[in-house]
């Protein structure tokens, strides 16, 4: 088992599958090429997929790809079919956790592949000029350092959104919807692919919120369907296309940046509460994420939302807490301590919950150092974070609102991850109560 549980089922359940249905690599890419459009499902492409080498990209060869196996699978030897929703959701958690492997590991993602002649091989050389010029113009539309990015990481809802920032993702879809020419280099092409896929989805839930700019007041706002219920859910699809989209935006910006195709001094894109990024201070970007245990002992790491379904891949009890801390500077760090923020509102005190030191395993987890491009995280157990946030509520008499991930570094300088709406979160952390804490 390697430091990316997800990654080696994602990568083991593919190659069951595969051998229940006694395809062949050259099957499924022949099959590919009858699809309508033809869907690239070569060797060099899906071999990786099989043995964990990669994680394969949202999109239509990947779903392709599962649909034909479970369909074969199912005829073959009855294998019932998870569906596609349950293969893209190990599909994203192994991503996550390939993007941001534990400080120390020698677990290393492998560089970008490129296709050629059916073999994967690493890219060599410059990039081509045509590429450079694809990647400018993206970049002009949805500049990493933008106020655009800024704000929509900050954004805890979407029942109002800035037309200085709407008008910069709806511009950017209809500029890049009507690219002709492709990248040159196939990764890249497939991230772009992606971007724009989750760039759409949110621009239709942009397009679907009200306009009242005639009103005097310069944003988007929300549609009222009828109840209140019907409005969150509204926001709730809203967040979820646009952290989609950031998501794989961000992948795009960074393997640009592999390839040397930021512009000089252009920083990536970063989370909103770094205080750094500028030249000579770290950068910090920080998370929170959910630690459920799976069948075989091992612990992963999905976003809190998921973590609160019933019967997702076999997660199971003790629950953890877990912060990420991702260092996409030049600069080592120190992070000194960990902390998750839980805002009442109102007079409530905003009640800050420690790690501790010695996480599971009485394994020595803080403080620990972060080197150039390099990420980490710490675990507390979720029942802990429950009865606090439960006893904080009875004595003030105040219900939770949200909560954000914090990290400090050796120099006393916090970096704050995201606010997460509490409804997010609370049916993670009944389960870990339901569960029974340690």
């Amino acid at each position: 088992m390697s430091d990316t549980p997800a990654v080696d089922q994602l990568a083991t359940t593919l190659k069951q599958l595969l051998e229940e249905t006694g395809l062949s690599l050259g099957q499924i890419e022949t099959y590919g090429k009858t699809q309508t459009p033809p869907v690239i499902l070569g060797k060099g492409k899906t071999s990786p997929w099989f043995n964990g080498k990669s994680v394969p990209e949202p999109g239509r060869p990947f779903n392709t790809l599962v649909e034909l196996l479970e369909e074969r699978a199912f005829r073959k030897v009855g294998r019932p079919k998870q569906g596609v929703g349950r293969w893209e959701l190990l599909r994203k958690m192994a991503a996550e956790e390939r993007r941001f492997l534990p400080s120390g590991s020698d677990v290393a993602a492998p560089p970008p592949q490129t296709v050629v002649n059916g073999a994967s091989v690493a890219p060599s050389g410059p990039p081509s000029d045509s590429d450079r010029l694809k990647a400018g113009r993206l970049l002009d539309l949805l500049p990493p350092d933008g106020h655009w990015n800024v704000w929509l990481r900050r954004a805890a809802t979407l029942f109002r959104v800035p037309l200085s920032v709407s008008h910069v993702v709806c511009d950017a879809y209809e500029g890049l919807a009507g690219d002709v020419f492709d990248y040159v280099d196939p990764a890249m092409q497939e991230a772009h692919e992606a971007v724009l896929v989750r760039l759409e989805a949110f621009y239709d839930e942009l397009n679907g919120m009200h306009d009242v700019s005639d009103e005097g007041r310069p944003f988007l706002e929300m549609s009222y369907p009828g109840t209140t219920a019907e409005r969150n859910e509204l926001n709730r699809q809203a967040c979820q296309a646009r952290d989609e989209f950031l998501s794989t935006y961000r992948i795009l910006v960074n393997l640009l940046n592999s390839r040397g195709l930021l512009p000089s001094g252009s920083p990536a894109a970063q989370d909103v509460g770094s205080p750094g990024g500028e030249a000579g201070k770290p950068d910090i970007g920080v998370e929170l994420l959910a630690g459920c245990t799976l069948e075989a002992g091992g612990i992963i790491s999905v976003p809190v939302g998921l973590a609160g379904q019933e019967g997702r891949l076999g997660f199971s009890e003790p629950y953890y807490l877990v912060v990420r801390a991702a260092n996409r500077g030049v600069h080592e760090v120190q992070i000194e301590d960990v902390r998750i923020e839980v805002d009442y509102g109102g007079e409530a005190p905003v009640l800050p919950y420690l790690f501790p030191p010695i996480g599971p395993g009485r394994k020595v987890q803080l403080p620990f150092r972060l080197s150039s491009h390099a990420g980490g995280q710490v675990l507390a157990h979720a029942a802990e974070l429950g009865h606090a946030v439960a006893r904080v509520a009875r004595e003030h008499r105040a219900l939770p609102q949200r909560v954000r991930p914090v990290a400090r570094i050796g120099s006393g300088i916090d970096y704050e991850g995201a606010w997460i709406a509490l409804e997010d979160v609370s049916p993670f952390l009944l389960k870990a109560l339901g569960g029974g804490a340690r």
